[in-house]
């Protein structure tokens, strides 16, 4: 996979880890509330997001290391 294509993968996990955070660093979901709606939404899809982006890093990685030591002779 190419340098951009890596980027783009690392950008979808910090997009995700940004939505799980953001109810709670924005303060938009009161401490000690129950959450809203809009907090269950953004955790989910943040969520799925990270665990998407966080899969892919791995794959990558996999793949790299994978060439590092195939036999090319």
């Amino acid at each position: 996979m190419s340098r951009a294509g890596t980027g783009v993968i690392a950008i979808l996990f910090l997009t995700g880890l940004w939505l799980v955070a953001a109810p709670f660093a924005l303060r938009f979901q009161p401490p000690h509330a129950a959450w809203a709606g809009a907090t269950k939404a953004d955790v989910i899809t943040g969520g799925l997001l990270a665990a998407a982006g966080f899969g892919g890093l791995v794959a990558v990685l996999a793949g790299r290391v994978l060439e590092m030591y195939s036999d090319t002779s």
